[in-house]
């Protein structure tokens, strides 16, 4: 019987795939061999239009509507680590969202690599700022208050800030940080429209980088006739089996109802005995009682020291308790439930005061144009502005020279050809935090006029750091900007 059950079951399989273009071993393909297998169908790269930049940007894929599925990849091209947070959206909601540090070798260990474009310990943000030269001013350098903070955007905004690039020509490279898969489609179903979204709460280190999708369309390795064929061979083999498993475990017939008899008479006498129990433990207690009452000196009813050492102590209790409820913050009142309480307090605040700040639940707002002063120096390097997060909201740090110590060593930093107008007298508004220092306004010289840099309230790099404001002096025919600083521990700038 199994015999021809067997014989039965390669004749249908030989049928169904002669009759569908010949699949066989003469064509070289084996039943077991036949299946789905990738096929490249697209890609598209692109370069940011900024070396440091944060984001927000968007790369929209395509989707073909593959008879067998399709696959779509975000990849990165990426010399060095990068921080980024990749959001996967099809058709206007967020699938998913994957974040980290990632290199060329995928998702690492430890920080970006964007020293570069992020401030130093003397560039810190500033929190607040007079309303002169506020946002009509050029953007501030180090040594001076004029780093520009502004407020986010009501709602953050997505630009184009990437431009297509068509150097790669292979497009399985580099790191993939989301994948979205598109299965089976009926037709006359309509394509999702998918989109990737990036940022990164510190600006990335974006020279060399490529950020691009990929796309892969599953195809059969036979043809389609062959296997259609076969996808209706495994629905039939998977039925027989199902069949030839219910023959095997047929159900099992259901179990006829347990009668549970109650023992009355049982239940009776064990009633009774509780009722005896307890009227023995009452006239037990009754008798106690009135033995204690004859005998205050008896040990086994008072304690030690009878009756009245036993009222003593509980006056004395009495007065504790009276006590401990108008002085309910003494340590020396509280029990153990009410020592727990105050620990997990503790422990709360002290996790809340050690916790680390609160990321982002969004990319930050576009990027703010800015116009870059005149450099202040012969080795000046100019860091752009970015969105810091900071006290749970984004601020706008501006872009800043960075005037190294050796220029201000050898008196290479800008000069003027004559002495600064008077100072501007200033306001400064209430402190924005205890430990910020305010940093008075002074002139800049742009190269045709005098800038009135306003001040400014400022975070110092460390706690015993003081500030040495810019001052210019006179050398000869001209005057040299000497700009201000903070000297640290030992005097040193």
């Amino acid at each position: 019987m199994m015999r021809r059950m067997a014989h039965a079951r390669w004749s249908l399989i030989a049928v169904l795939v002669t009759g569908c273009g010949g699949a066989s071993r003469t064509s070289g393909y084996q039943l077991e061999d036949i299946r789905l297998i990738e096929t490249p169908a697209g890609h598209q790269w692109f370069h940011a239009t900024s070396t440091c930049a944060q984001g927000p940007y968007e790369v929209e894929a395509a989707a073909t509507g593959a008879k067998w599925g399709e696959d779509v990849d975000l990849r990165v091209i990426t010399p060095r680590n990068l921080g980024l947070h990749a959001v996967l959206i099809v058709d206007g909601k967020e699938l998913e969202t994957k974040d980290g540090v990632f290199g060329a070798g995928g998702n690492v260990a430890g920080k970006p690599d964007n020293a570069r474009c992020i401030a130093d310990a003397r560039e810190r943000l500033v929190l607040g700022r007079t309303g002169g030269g506020g946002s009509g001013g050029p953007p501030g350098t180090p040594g001076t208050p004029g780093t520009l903070v502004r407020p986010p955007p009501d709602r953050p905004s997505v630009t184009p800030q990437l431009d297509l690039d068509t150097s790669v020509t292979v497009p399985d490279l580099g790191t993939v940080l989301l994948q979205f898969h598109l299965p089976e489609r009926a037709p006359g179903t309509p394509l999702p429209r998918i989109r990737f979204r990036l940022w990164s709460v510190e600006p990335n280190d974006l020279e060399g980088v490529l950020f691009g999708w990929t796309h892969r369309e599953w195809r059969p390795n036979v043809s389609e006739q062959q296997y259609e064929a076969h996808l209706r061979w495994k629905v039939e083999e998977a039925r027989r089996a199902d069949e030839q498993w219910r023959r095997e475990h047929p159900p099992e017939a259901p179990r006829a109802g347990v009668v549970v008899k109650v023992d009355l008479e049982r239940e009776r006498r064990r009633e009774e005995a509780r009722r005896r129990r307890e009227a023995a433990e009452a006239e037990h207690a009754r008798r106690r009682t009135e033995f204690c009452a004859s005998h205050p000196k008896d040990r086994g009813c008072w304690g030690a020291g009878g009756l009245e050492v036993h009222l003593d102590l509980k006056r004395r209790r009495d007065e504790r308790d009276a006590y401990c409820a108008a002085h309910g913050e003494d340590a020396r009142c509280w029990d153990d439930a009410e020592w727990s309480r105050r620990r997990a307090a503790w422990d709360d605040r002290r996790h809340a005061a050690t916790a680390p700040p609160k990321p982002p639940d969004g990319p930050p707002p576009a990027a703010l144009v800015e116009d870059v002063p005149p450099k202040l120096s012969a080795h000046a390097d100019w860091r752009p502005g970015y969105w810091e997060w900071t006290s749970g909201r984004w601020v706008w740090l501006a872009g800043m020279w960075r005037v190294p110590d050796e220029d201000i060593a050898s008196e290479q930093t800008t000069t003027a050809p004559a002495a600064p107008p008077p100072e501007k007298p200033e306001v400064a508004p209430a402190a924005p935090v205890q430990t910020a220092v305010w940093l008075a306004g002074f002139w800049q010289w742009n190269g045709t006029g005098w800038v009135w840099i306003a001040g400014s309230w400022q975070l110092p790099p460390q706690p015993q750091a003081t500030w040495r404001a810019p001052e210019w002096q006179p050398r000869g025919r001209v005057h040299i900007l000497i700009p201000g600083g903070w000297i640290r521990i030992g005097g040193r700038r």
